[in-house]
């Protein structure tokens, strides 16, 4: 990947699956709009949950058949920095369509506010759960997203659960593993609170 594109990504959530298709995510509405009307192809997929304010998350199939390993990481991810971390749910309804099912187009009178779309057709429900880890790649990189996709990419990780503890609390205990700047980590978690799973 390109040094160009690599610096883009810090703007939106991202990690690589255990399969090695790139994913990207919104941060926030503006981010989840950017994601959707600039960075989705043909031949991506796009995840979502049913709850308002989630992120919506775009596997880069980049002309691959996307496997059901990834499609599951995704989910998880989808679910894990949705809402429903803060909230300490275990899972939520995550779906995934083709980009060609999400739109802009509303009904006649109504509106559709930044960083939301309409999802036309069918909608593919999967199996989620939470799953958070962050670990540091190769090239240096901090990376937030599911287990089996930290560990095929990270030597070093930290498994993390929802717990009792600040994430600038976290983030410091997170630094003296993998040597990243804390603010840098705070980024790359959900919203709420943490525990490290030891």
């Amino acid at each position: 990947m390109s040094k160009k594109k690599e610096t883009k990504l810090k703007k939106f959530r991202w990690f690589r699956s255990s399969e090695g298709f790139l994913v990207i995510g919104g941060r926030d509405a503006t981010s989840n709009e950017i994601v959707i009307k600039k960075h989705t192809d043909a031949n991506d997929l796009v995840f979502h949950t049913d709850m308002a304010g989630s992120p919506f998350f775009v596997v880069k199939s980049e002309n691959r058949k996307i496997g059901e390993s990834t499609k599951r990481e995704v989910a998880d991810a989808t679910c894990t920095f949705s809402r429903a971390w803060k909230l300490g749910l275990q899972t939520s309804p995550v779906f995934y369509v083709n980009p060609d099912q999400v739109s802009k187009k509303t009904k006649s009178g109504e509106f559709m506010g930044k960083g939301a779309f309409m999802i036309y057709g069918k909608t593919n429900y999967i199996d989620n759960i939470l799953n958070l880890s962050i670990g540091s790649t190769d090239d240096n990189k901090i990376m937030a997203g599911p287990l089996e996709a930290i560990k095929a990419h990270c030597k070093k990780f930290v498994v993390l659960i929802q717990g009792g503890e600040k994430p600038s609390s976290v983030a410091k205990y997170i630094k003296h593993i993998l040597g990243h700047d804390v603010d840098e980590i705070i980024r790359a978690l959900p919203a709420g609170s943490f525990k490290v799973k030891k």
